[in-house]
């Protein structure tokens, strides 16, 4: 039997006591509102679409593609001469700037042949032995192929896959024959696509040792980018594990509505499509620690001097894995850090006293020590992977941005007024309002909506809508309407030390 698709993971794609989750209760969806209805206006994307050797243009394929409502730019490519095909499959790609290259058979071979930069390819039994010379892809590359198909037999694709060093999850065994034009084939060609849609991300961070409860705790939400101003929370993609019924029959695994460390550094690791996104945890510690020597040396280390120095030598030495598969398995390397548990540490930067922050490396009452430790390694990793860390504005804007946020103070930003840990409902409604008064329109899925306003790890915790805040961040800084929470940071402190990132505050 071929291989299911798992699309969410395809797509370029504390305390030491247990935390006890509260899990949504299940309600009817409303009537649809300006936010949650599923409106098609603004969700089409525009594909180019390479058909293959002795194939036409309008073929079932393409129109599947464009009677799902979205724009297909199908060009007509010659059978014969296959320099020329490449380069009118380039020439289409610089005239139309598509989200997304889908290419069938020897179009296939065209697609992974042509320059296309950062655009993402959706393969269909590509023919890359039988035509061109390239022999691997980029990372965001998604490839169908049926198992049962007499003309490219599927181990070309595996191939390709091992070639590219792509994980296994990038190859899609499905339909019956080459075409793949049955219906689940061209659903999943269309769902492919979709999976690359470029999209923005916020994130309740957490770090608690034991694997079950980091997947409680931390929370990820994500936002596709529709277009200009235009964003949709859907209950796709890594949201789908917000909303999924419990099944006391499923594993924990599958029961989950958040992430372990380990399982979010590699989906974020291999998605090419993340703008922005934003996690509630130090991304530094104060520049005071980095040039002390005694700090250093509890580890014995050299006087770090740099946040670089820093992050890099926590994400050595602390590696995102657990010793087993079960939900009470411990990442043990937390304890290598044990000696910087101590209150002289407990200093603040400059943003958290402009915010009213714990101090980064905190142990105590609240467990911000285990988050910022935790937090560097995946910064660690995720730098490596070429995200750009927004330290101050330098960089802003920059393509894969990753940031520092504080959900109160994007509460208090967006005019909030009360403690939004106890109405959570009031203070979405208010966040929503405020991105709508900046003619930004988000669509929010009714069951999302409802998990931010109900799911906590503890009475005072709402990790959901903490969750939200951070992803409302993440817009607002796509949009280029956030601003430094810095203190009396100077310039070198900053970027060392960073900033909390929040949106423009209401004047």
């Amino acid at each position: 039997m071929p291989r299911q698709p798992d699309l969410a993971a395809a797509a370029p794609q504390l305390a030491a006591r247990r935390l006890k989750a509260v899990l949504p209760t299940k309600r009817p969806r409303p009537h649809p509102t300006s936010f949650d209805s599923h409106r098609q206006q603004g969700r089409t994307i525009k594909i180019l679409f390479l058909h293959g050797w002795n194939s036409v243009t309008g073929g079932r394929k393409p129109s599947f593609l464009a009677d799902a409502g979205h724009e297909v730019f199908n060009p007509a490519l010659p059978d014969e001469d296959f320099d020329q095909a490449v380069r009118i499959a380039e020439a289409e790609l610089v005239r139309h700037q598509p989200d997304v290259i889908v290419g069938s058979s020897r179009g296939g071979a065209v697609a992974i042949n042509m320059n296309s930069g950062r655009t993402p390819l959706v393969l269909l039994c590509p023919a890359w032995k039988r035509w061109g010379t390239v022999t691997s892809v980029s990372q965001n590359t998604i490839i169908l192929h049926s198992p049962q198909d007499d003309v490219i037999p599927l181990t070309d694709s595996q191939s390709l896959i091992s070639n590219s060093g792509l994980p296994p999850t990038s190859l899609i065994e499905i339909g019956t024959d080459h075409r793949l034009a049955d219906p689940q084939s061209l659903a999943t060609m269309l769902d492919a696509c979709l999976g690359f849609r470029p999209r923005v991300m916020g994130a309740d961070f957490g770090a608690p040792r034991k694997a079950g409860d980091q997947a409680k705790k931390i929370i990820l939400m994500e936002a596709i980018r529709l277009g200009d101003k235009k964003y949709a929370i859907e209950a796709t993609g890594r949201n789908r594990r917000l909303t999924r019924p419990f099944d006391s029959k499923q594993s924990w695994k599958h029961n989950r509505r958040g992430w372990t460390l380990p399982e979010l550094s590699d989906s974020l690791e291999s998605d090419c499509t993340i703008r922005s996104a934003a996690f509630d945890f130090p991304f530094s510690i104060p520049i005071g620690l980095l040039n002390d020597p005694e700090f250093a040396a509890r580890l014995g280390q050299p006087v770090f001097r740099t946040r670089d120095r820093w992050v890099r030598y926590v994400s050595d030495q602390l590696a995102l894995r657990f010793a087993n598969e079960n939900a009470g398995a411990e990442m043990t390397d937390l304890a290598k850090f044990t000696p910087w548990k101590d209150k002289d540490f407990w200093q603040r930067r400059c943003t958290d006293t402009a915010t009213q922050g714990s101090p980064p490396l905190k142990h105590l009452f609240q467990n911000v020590f285990s988050m910022t430790i935790c937090g560097a390694a995946l910064l660690g990793r995720l730098s490596s992977d070429g995200y750009c860390t927004l330290l101050d504005t330098a960089n802003a804007n920059s393509h894969r941005s990753i940031f520092e946020t504080y959900p109160r103070e994007v509460a208090n930003r967006i005019g909030f007024r009360g403690s939004y840990k106890s109405c959570p409902e009031a203070c979405l409604e208010k966040a929503l309002e405020y991105l709508q008064n900046r003619n930004i329109d988000l669509i929010f899925d009714s069951d999302i909506r409802h998990f931010c306003e109900t799911y906590r790890t503890s009475s005072t915790d709402p990790d959901g809508a903490d969750a939200f805040l951070c992803l409302v961040a993440s817009i607002c800084e796509s949009e280029g309407i956030s601003r430094l929470c810095r203190g009396t940071a100077n310039a070198s402190t900053l970027r060392q030390e960073g900033a909390i990132i929040v949106p423009a505050a209401i004047e």
